[in-house]
């Protein structure tokens, strides 16, 4: 039994997550935990199994319980891996990387204290061209084993931007150009559907129970809407950032 755990964020878990890493940075993985013994025949997770040792990537067998408890979730599919850290970067190395790009779209997550919903934004972030994410980890979930899987490997290739103070972080954007545009259903927001998107955006997005903080709110430069056209007037924090996205590559397109 190891003794010594990784960080929460030096963690991801399940097969799509680990089979990811294993196709494009095997380098990455530096230890893999497994309930499965081998020839249980499920071809999938032996063939894992298979990659890891080809990798030289050491294996070493746990019971369930223990996956449980390392990932935080029983949802690991028998699998979790100790993975090399991940590169943070403070508002001001991101924005180095990005100084000589006309158009940068950064999403910015105030308030996502699920998970699930986090990792959701990273993969939606990633599968749709934003150049980067920023979160508090002091006001939202961090990167745990749970929001790397849901995921399905983006929390592995977009750039991550975790500050302790995204008020802070709102102002050092703008300071370089950046426009600050917050979703929000306040009488002065623009619908996004027809918004031109500034061409250094910096879009805000907040939990679906907490929103977004008064002050980052106050602080935007222009609110923007989804009209909703049901009878639901609202959508989960997931599929708001797919509009948004969407919308954004569109203008980027016309």
């Amino acid at each position: 039994m190891t003794q010594r755990l990784p960080p929460k964020d030096q963690l991801i878990m399940g097969l799509h997550a680990l089979q990811e890493l294993l196709r494009h940075a095997p380098s990455r993985l530096l230890r893999v935990y497994t309930s499965r013994g081998e020839g249980r025949g499920d071809a999938r997770k032996e063939g894992v199994l298979q990659s890891c040792k080809k990798e030289g990537v050491p294996i070493e067998v746990v019971s369930e319980s223990f996956l449980d408890k390392i990932c935080g979730s029983d949802s690991h599919q028998s699998f979790a891996a100790h993975v090399k850290g991940r590169k943070y970067y403070s508002v001001k190395e991101f924005l180095k990387t990005v100084e000589n790009e006309e158009n940068c779209l950064v999403l910015m997550c105030d308030q996502i204290f699920d998970p699930q919903n986090f990792g959701a934004l990273l993969r939606t972030a990633e599968c749709l061209g934003v150049s980067g994410v920023v979160w508090s980890k002091n006001r939202g979930s961090d990167l745990t084993p749970v929001a790397a899987k849901a995921s399905s490997g983006a929390s592995e290739w977009i750039p991550l931007i975790r500050v302790s103070n995204l008020a802070e972080s709102v102002r050092e954007f703008q300071n370089h150009g950046f426009e600050a545009i917050a979703s929000a259903f306040t009488s002065d927001a623009e619908n996004a559907f027809s918004f031109q998107f500034p061409p250094k955006t910096v879009l805000i997005l907040g939990s679906e129970g907490e929103g977004i903080q008064p002050l980052i709110l106050k602080m935007a430069d222009r609110k923007i809407m989804i009209p909703m056209q049901g009878r639901i007037h609202s959508l989960s924090v997931v599929q708001a950032a797919a509009s948004f996205l969407t919308c954004y590559q569109i203008k980027q397109i016309i």
